[in-house]
């Protein structure tokens, strides 16, 4: 499928990446070299060799990257998660695919449907695939762990989005055809799905509108957390990037990524940093517990949909659509609800009519997709680590923390909200989630260099190691360490 530019796009993209490490340091090259493969190379397209996932646009970035990172970045630039309940967890995600195939080993038959059971290859080869979906994290978690790095990350984002905002908005007049005209690919349904209210909603080179949506709404938050800090963005003022955002994303007609943009980037721009914190940590509590309020029939789903269908009645018609397959496929969960069904469909419900067999589920949010196949076990290794940096945060609240790594929390929370009704998951998610994770562990040792140095009051710029302690994460202002008698109100 596609043509030789989209083989060659894939194959050549670790050229670009070795490119991008010679010219800007580790920390930025990573992130150009992830965000550019999501954005930029085609979807469906990939290649499959024995034993070992496919290679597309999610795999071929994250493995090119780690490896160059490694073995371009400077000695001691890397330092791995520190953490035992990250460690503990991404273990976990690794392994729940062997245990998932030692109890899906017999096949399912419907009729004439018949899915094989999973076997010990296969088990493998999900696990291997789990291990490359951790790869932007680890970089994250291990590169990206200060306010520089933080605001490097934004900054690029909101360039990168300025960027994607124009051949977004040439799709959204002329129609969606970038994606066949470059690389030969072309997806009648999604297609289909791009008809929005006598014009085109975008999909560029995602694959799907919403993916375009949540993308340019993630820029917007990015882009007030900058304007708040005052930050510039490639010579244009944060104000103007997020004007010409929301104009492009208002276009774009997804009322969902449109409704979490309106909640979240102001609550960013307007809130003391602590209480932002703390709301993030209770939706993120509510986001882990899904399965279980949705199951205990505890979600007002019935209040939602009549909510959405007085805003539109095709978006009340598409979330009870999505809530409907949900239930279907929560009866499925609670037939394997440890280790899950695994993969091949096996999670989906399939029907046997007489004279056909069809699958009557639609798996839509990223939630319903973990739990369906890996289980309880799966769900929790995968959104505990999507949710551990609002924990991290939350529970060192009353610690300095910068706007820069409040913001990148402001977009996690918006990625991991969508992740209930759409699957949004992608390696730029992973990513920020991986800067977050190792933020407050880098400052606390920063702080104890800080302390075993010498009293703080008589800290001087000449005997403070300021390039250590900004490669170590700390986020203290110039004023706040030379004179901490004279340090900042709270921001609570």
């Amino acid at each position: 499928m596609g043509n030789s530019i989209a083989s060659a796009a894939l194959i050549c993209w670790p050229l670009v990446a070795l490119a991008m490490f010679l010219l800007v340091p580790a920390r930025k090259a990573i992130v150009w070299s992830i965000l550019g493969g999501y954005l930029f190379l085609p979807t469906i397209v990939r290649f499959d060799f024995p034993g070992v996932p496919p290679f597309d646009k999610d795999s071929i970035p994250a493995l090119a990257t780690f490896v160059l990172a490694m073995g371009l970045s400077k000695r001691g630039e890397f330092k791995w998660p520190s953490n035992p309940l990250v460690n503990g967890l991404m273990l976990l995600f690794v392994i729940t695919p062997f245990f998932t195939g030692l109890t899906n080993q017999a096949p399912v038959v419907v009729g004439r449907l018949f899915i094989p059971g999973m076997t010990l290859y296969d088990s493998l080869s999900a696990s291997v695939g789990n291990m490359i979906i951790l790869l932007p994290f680890i970089l994250g978690a291990g590169f990206l762990r200060n306010e520089r790095s933080h605001r490097d990350l934004l900054v690029i984002y909101v360039i990168l989005a300025l960027i994607y905002s124009l051949p977004v908005l040439y799709e959204i007049r002329m129609s969606p055809t970038f994606m066949n005209r470059v690389y030969g690919l072309i997806d009648i349904n999604y297609f289909l799905q791009s008809l929005r209210d006598g014009g085109y909603r975008a999909m560029v080179f995602l694959g799907h509108g919403l993916l375009v949506s949540t993308f340019i709404a993630l820029g917007i938050v990015a882009a007030a957390g900058l304007m708040r800090q005052r930050v510039r963005i490639a010579g244009i003022s944060a104000a103007l990037a997020l004007a010409v955002l929301a104009v492009v994303l208002v276009l774009n007609k997804s009322t969902g990524a449109i409704v979490l943009a309106l909640l979240i980037a102001p609550a960013l721009y307007l809130l003391p940093t602590r209480r932002f914190i703390t709301i993030g940590f209770i939706i993120s509590m509510i986001v882990l517990m899904y399965p279980m309020l949705r199951g205990a029939n505890l979600v007002p789903t019935d209040q939602i949909q009549r909510l959405a269908t007085s805003f539109s009645s095709d978006r009340g018609s598409s979330l009870k659509f999505r809530t409907e397959n949900e239930t279907l496929l929560l009866g499925r969960v609670a037939e394997k609800p440890v280790f899950g069904w695994g993969i091949f469909g096996r999670n989906r419900i399939a029907v046997d009519n007489g004279w056909s067999v069809t699958d009557i589920t639609v798996t839509d949010g990223t939630w319903i997709i973990a739990i369906g196949q890996y289980g309880w076990v799966g769900y929790i290794a995968m959104f505990g680590l999507l949710s551990y940096p609002f924990f991290n945060l939350f529970r060192n609240r009353k610690q300095d923390v910068s706007l820069a790594s409040v913001t990148l929390l402001a977009m996690m929370l918006l990625n991991l909200v969508d992740l209930l009704p759409n699957s949004s998951l992608r390696p730029m998610t992973w990513l920020i989630a991986g800067a977050l994770s190792s933020l407050v562990a880098a400052r606390q040792g920063a702080q104890r260099r800080q302390t075993s140095r010498a009293p703080t009051y008589q800290m001087s710029r000449s005997s403070f190691d300021w390039e250590q302690a900004g490669q170590a994460g700390s986020v203290l202002s110039d004023a706040e360490q030379i004179k901490p008698s004279v340090r900042a109100p709270s921001t609570d």
